[in-house]
């Protein structure tokens, strides 16, 4: 099976007959499909009230029942999808791994005389457990818990559809949010059945597919009444669902990133709030990403917004022809570009990924950023231009590098990476000339709770994306010995995804690595030698600006499988996860 949002590609595919399982079109716009592999006509089949088709390894199916006025919504959501999992007898090397669920009236009462909050939708829940647990009794304890959603319909048909797959698959949580079949009966007599998100490897493409995800800690709803408020929780739910440190309790060792979302479908209860969020939802996405707004009731009647999302590990493309990099408009388009305005920080966090605590302080110069920002302008197609380091507001002319990258149009959104320590210094300048701001709170440096409110407030203001990350853990990321086995350095290599969203230029070198560009400072501060035959690690690993040909040779370099030599000395991000610590100054020097 094959997923694309592209459109042309999508073309290019359904001009090659291959079939289409589902796809997706938002206001007669396309948003995203699923197509077989081979030009074969798709098997249709319809069992009792179910009909789905297959190719060879992928199947998508639905089933619609009379749900309306003297009908019982928990016996029709029972039946359902009791006709569903017997139909699917008939197909048993697949298994699901989404549901879409529009439910008629959804957050309505469930009985107009009923006194104890309970609604339509805890009465699907009810079905939809009893049906599950009847069918597979025992048993349903060890089977993957599908992804799904549920929003509701003005229409008197339940629908369900779904979409179902041979390859294994494995159910994800939150970390922040309890399993949603775990619920109290707080939240209706049976708890919902569906996981916070399923991964699976799809040929090559790593997918990640969310459930609805809303504003919701641990079981509780927040922000009620503020679809700000109500929006950025539930980007924060995404993100934490998807990233590493989430994902290595399943023994996966990769993450996903907001970057990696093809397609977001955003079902919202209030059609005055369609115009925030279609400008403020891109945002926080890469703009090849496609978004989807469907008006909707959510589950609950005090939600305002839900989001879904399909996540693809970045360094792979949708369907492995075209290279991940590639010219757009005469420059190569990249995911991110990042210029490290001062290399020292205010910190020493142990396993920072450049090494700040070593550094020598230093400045870039406002000369040295128009330069790097003339090279992006001729050469780069950024979605994300990050000022980073080190700690970029220690650099006492941050505004005006501000204003030379923003005027420059260098990157399509400008992003500052910093610790907050020093945001209560930030002009309204500051405030001005970004798009996005992630705040680093680390568990050993915390910002203080008055200051992110104050962050919180100026970002709410200038409606500049926030995230606040949490971090209480650092991978292991540099060794003191070089690693002599290759294949475990090209493993390492291939899950990294620095090599995408970390490209820099330093000294006079452009690098798809930081850490390889900071490699002869850190063999060095190791007393290690860094010759590497007639160059250094960090000569060999990047390509001089005024080399002949340079564009077609960093075109080559970025989509290269070829491992960098500093890869001996690095795990990239699949060391071990350690305890965030700040180091004493004795021993950084040292």
């Amino acid at each position: 099976m094959i997923y694309v949002s592209d459109e042309n590609e999508y073309l290019r595919l359904t001009n090659q007959q291959l079939p289409v399982l589902k796809a997706t079109f938002s206001q007669n716009t396309f948003a995203d499909a699923w197509l077989g592999e081979q030009p074969v006509a798709t098997t249709t089949h319809t069992a009792q009230q179910v009909q789905w088709q297959h190719t060879a390894n992928g199947l998508f199916g639905s089933i619609s029942v009379n749900a309306g006025p003297g009908i019982s919504l928990q016996t029709a959501t029972q039946e359902a999808y009791t006709q569903l999992l017997q139909a699917l007898e008939l197909q048993p090397e697949y298994t699901v791994i989404r549901f879409w669920n529009y439910v008629p009236n959804i957050t309505a009462a469930a009985a107009p005389d009923t006194a104890d909050g309970e609604t339509r939708y805890h009465l699907f829940n009810a079905g939809r457990q009893k049906a599950f647990s009847n069918y597979y009794g025992e048993n349903l304890a060890t089977r993957p818990v599908p992804a799904a959603s549920a929003v509701g319909t003005q229409s008197h048909l339940l629908t369900i559809e779904f979409l179902a797959v041979q390859h294994p698959i494995q159910q994800l949580e939150n970390k922040n949010q309890i399993p949603a079949w775990r619920y109290s009966p707080r939240y209706g007599k049976l708890s919902p059945y569906f996981s916070r998100g399923v991964i699976y490897n799809n040929n090559g493409q790593r997918l990640l597919l969310s459930s609805g995800t809303a504003s919701i800690t641990g079981e509780d709803s927040q922000h009620p009444g503020d679809i700000y408020e109500q929006l950025c929780q539930s980007i924060h739910n995404l993100r934490i669902l998807a990233a590493q440190f989430n994902l290595k309790q399943y023994h996966i060792h990769y993450g996903f990133a907001l970057e990696d979302i093809a397609h977001m479908r955003v079902y919202y209860k209030n059609e005055t709030d369609r115009a925030f969020l279609q400008r403020f939802v891109p945002r926080f996405l890469a703009p090849a990403c496609k978004v989807s707004f469907i008006q909707a009731d959510i589950c609950r009647e005090e939600l305002l917004v839900e989001l879904e999302a399909v996540f693809i590990k970045k360094g792979e493309t949708e369907n492995g022809i075209r290279p991940k990099y590639y010219l757009q408009q005469n420059r190569i388009r990249t995911e991110s570009f990042e210029v490290h305005v001062a290399e020292h920080c205010n910190l020493k966090c142990r396993d920072c990924c450049n090494i700040s605590p070593f550094n020598a302080k230093k400045f870039i110069s406002l000369e040295e950023v128009q330069e790097i920002c003339t090279f992006v302008s001729t050469h780069l197609l950024p979605d994300v231009f990050k000022v980073a380091g080190g700690e970029p507001t220690l650099h006492p002319q941050l505004d005006e590098i501000l204003r030379i990258i923003k005027q420059s149009g260098a990157g399509k959104v400008v992003r500052v990476v910093s610790n907050g320590l020093l945001m209560h210094r930030m002009t309204d300048t500051f405030w001005q000339h970004i798009d996005q701001l992630t705040i680093s709170n680390y568990i050993s440096a915390p910002v203080k709770p008055a200051l992110l409110e104050q962050i919180k407030r100026k970002a709410r203001q200038y409606e500049v994306v926030l995230n606040i990350k949490y971090i209480d853990q650092f991978n292991e990321i540099f060794v003191d010995d070089a690693i002599t086995d290759t294949n475990r350095v090209q493993q390492i290599y291939n899950d990294c995804w620095m090599r995408h969203r970390c490209l820099i230029v330093r000294n006079g070198r452009f690098f798809k690595c930081t850490r390889a560009a900071y490699m002869d400072d850190f063999l060095t501060m190791k007393n290690k030698p860094i010759q590497a035959g007639n160059s250094t690690y960090t000569q060999e690993d990047g390509i001089l600006l005024s080399e002949t040909g340079f564009q077609q040779k960093a075109l080559d370099y970025l989509n290269t499988d070829t491992t960098l030599l500093s890869c001996e000395y690095c795990l990239g991000v699949s060391g071990n996860l350690r305890e965030n610590i700040q180091m004493k100054t004795a021993k950084v020097v040292s």
